[in-house]
């Protein structure tokens, strides 16, 4: 007989969870989850108290799920990533626990604390064993010909999808109910009480909840996603962003519902399903991540970009996190993100853009600003998207594309209803003038109660532009 230990992390589910299905494997064997939270840790990476709030109550929600099963569900605080390591081991000692199974993390400070875990316990013979759970494919068949990680999307996408016509990935069951092993754990699991600090409506709490949404949406929306997904108003995307960054399901899960609904065929799912390209954007900006660990460390894949001059301007960032630079689709998305902890995918780029080429301000005080806020905030989408928007990562494309605000704005959100909904001093502005409301109050001479714009659309792109033709020019030089 066996002691297992399942070290969760940012795995908090029981299907489809490849280290808990492992450690679960013998049934002769005794089994205890543990969870060490880093506080610290987390307020270091500037992790969202709304993402922290959402990741405590779906350990209680697990902690419930697990106890079904007869598996204990341990909880402890460390302040950080070094102390946790103390503790992780203390407790593998005092348990007598033989194996410790955990689901691997991809961010360079996570890749540290393991190594340095498996090589202190392997000290007093406890065997960690990893699994890539949270990815479609291990990062170590996706490779170049110089077996390098692909830098350019359209060539990864290619060689993932060869791979998954190869062999598609399942989705591991949830372990059967156990011999009582409560006997062999005293169950110690106890935090303050938490206050919700996102929205339960918008966000429910539970493996369950996530598994609805992802059902409904894959049975009522996804068919018409591609052509809706990018207005706002319409909430047509697939809201499941927190879940997928917190663990509470994964992409393997959502491709073996795109499979399951309607008998899909890979083929079909490949060809014509928009929303499995956004799953496929997600690995590939985590096999980013694995590959090139200094995007860890807030520096770009691109050595020009050192060289552009930034104008931090103090007054014009606080203008864009407030919402009141004066562009309603920019301010409307902001305060979408203010209020919710979360903004619509289109808006994310709208929004990332504007600060980058119009404001001209450094993309990692929005990369910082975004994490800090949102409750799906994820490192490696978080960065890539950024790095995206600024044209300083894995872009292909042969000129630097930006987002006209006026444009996106007649675009997508036509008669204002979105921009309406999260600016509601804009209620009394006409349609016709929704994109551009001081023109309808110059003519009226009504007085609003919201801000000109704080640059010129036109002027800013000129000056961003210089800035980066000189940045690349003087690199090259």
């Amino acid at each position: 007989m066996q002691k297992n230990l399942i070290w969760f992390r940012n795995d908090l589910r029981l299907y489809d969870n490849i280290a808990l299905y492992e450690a679960c494997k013998s049934d002769e064997d005794k089994v205890v989850g543990i969870f060490i939270a880093t506080p610290q840790q987390w307020i270091s990476h500037s992790i969202s108290i709304r993402k922290i709030s959402f990741i405590y109550h779906h350990i209680i929600s697990l902690k419930k799920a697990l106890f079904k099963l007869n598996i204990i569900l341990h909880y402890h605080e460390s302040t950080d990533f070094l102390h946790s390591i103390k503790y992780l081991i203390d407790f593998c000692k005092n348990h007598k626990i033989n194996n410790l199974f955990y689901n691997y993390e991809y961010e360079i400070n996570e890749r540290n604390r393991d190594l340095l875990a498996k090589k202190k316990l392997s000290e007093h013979n406890i065997f960690m064993k990893g699994f890539h759970s949270n990815l479609l494919i291990s990062n170590q068949y996706i490779k170049n010909r110089k077996n390098a990680t692909y830098k350019v999307y359209s060539f990864f996408k290619k060689e993932i999808v060869k791979n998954l016509y190869k062999n598609i990935p399942q989705c591991v069951s949830v372990p059967k109910k156990r011999k009582s092993d409560r006997d062999c754990f005293t169950n110690s699991f106890s935090f303050k009480k938490l206050t919700y600090q996102f929205n339960e409506t918008i966000f429910p709490v539970g493996e369950q909840s996530a598994i609805n949404r992802l059902t409904y949406f894959c049975s009522n929306k996804i068919q018409e996603y591609s052509s809706k997904r990018n207005f706002p108003i319409l909430n047509y995307t697939s809201m499941l962003s927190p879940y997928l960054s917190s663990g509470i399901i994964s992409s393997r899960c959502c491709l073996m519902m795109l499979l399951k609904l309607k008998n899909n065929s890979l083929l079909n799912i490949m060809s014509n399903c928009a929303w499995f390209n956004q799953i496929l954007w997600r690995e590939f900006y985590y096999h980013l991540l694995i590959g090139f660990p200094i995007l860890s460390k807030c520096q770009s894949l691109v050595k020009w970009e050192n060289n552009i001059d930034w104008n931090n301007n103090v007054k014009h960032f606080q203008s864009w996190k407030e919402g009141n630079t004066g562009y309603p689709l920019i301010d409307a998305g902001m305060r979408q993100l203010n209020k919710l902890g979360w903004m619509h995918n289109r808006l994310r780029m709208i929004t990332s853009s504007f600060l980058v080429k119009n404001l001209l301000i450094n993309w990692r005080e929005g990369e910082k600003y975004f994490i800090s806020n949102l409750i799906d905030g994820d490192l490696a989408l978080n960065n890539g998207g950024w790095q995206w928007s600024a044209s300083i990562g894995t872009d292909s494309m042969p000129y630097i594309r930006s987002f006209n605000p006026y444009l996106q704005s007649k675009k997508f959100d036509k008669s204002g209803d979105f921009i309406k909904k999260f600016i509601p001093e804009l209620n009394v502005v006409p349609r016709k003038y929704i994109h551009q409301p001081h023109e309808w109050s110059k003519k009226t001479n009504y007085k609003l109660d919201y801000p000109h714009p704080i640059i010129n659309y036109d002027d800013s792109r000129k000056k961003f532009l210089l800035a980066f033709h000189q940045a690349r020019f003087y690199y090259k030089k």
